[in-house]
């Protein structure tokens, strides 16, 4: 079984391979604009050895991030998935910051809270909290993915006891890439296959502010 990763959100390129085994690849291009030129070139080259065919399932960035390079990134993965009849699983680019902060650094413990958060624009905000469950390394959402602005967002972390602030560009692509896997990973698992239909691209509407979970 491999399980590709697609990550497109910024101006680089970041791709994942994984058998859950011995096979673990990552691998970021710094692109900039021409993402859309690139991008199918280097997903073949990044195969290698890999058959399309042995893929079992895939998993892709949703966003929030550059809108051009998250409807590609998206795009690409939802027309793969429904060639190769293969499930499509979809993950934020802010849950995929906390688990992969989470899962990959000893500053966080158990029932510590997450906060994520990227800029958009007119000084507005995307933002979620997260709490790890070291024991199971689950992270589970607390306030759902939302777009507001930068006054509620404020307002949020000044009620709320954050343990950890993360801000795009932390950690590296490339962890942030395996952090989708692993997340995706759980969802197979569980049993719950994706169909690439449900899979789109997150642009946010801005919200007065942000609802309880």
């Amino acid at each position: 079984m491999y399980a590709l990763g697609l990550d497109t959100t910024s101006a680089a390129l970041t791709l994942g391979l994984s058998n859950f085994d011995q096979i673990n690849r990552y691998q970021t291009w710094d692109l900039g604009r021409d993402i859309s030129i690139h991008l199918h070139p280097y997903l073949e080259t990044f195969l290698g050895s890999c058959l399309w065919t042995d893929l079992e399932w895939l998993v892709v960035a949703q966003g929030p991030g550059s809108f051009t390079g998250t409807r590609i990134g998206v795009v690409t993965a939802r027309t793969l998935a429904q060639q190769l009849h293969i499930p499509l699983y979809g993950v934020s680019t802010l849950t995929a910051q906390a688990y992969a902060y989470a899962s990959c650094s000893s500053k966080v413990h158990g029932g510590e809270r997450i906060a994520v958060e990227c800029p958009g624009q007119r000084g507005s905000v995307y933002g979620s909290l997260f709490t790890w469950d070291q024991s199971n390394r689950v992270l589970s959402t607390d306030k759902p993915l939302q777009y507001v602005d930068q006054e509620v967002w404020q307002r949020l972390l000044s009620t709320e006891r954050i343990h950890h602030h993360l801000f795009p560009g932390t950690p590296e692509p490339e962890h942030r890439c395996q952090a989708m896997i692993a997340l995706a990973h759980q969802q197979w698992q569980a049993g719950r296959p994706s169909s690439w239909q449900g899979v789109l691209p997150y642009y946010g509407a801005l919200a007065a502010s942000l609802p309880s979970h």
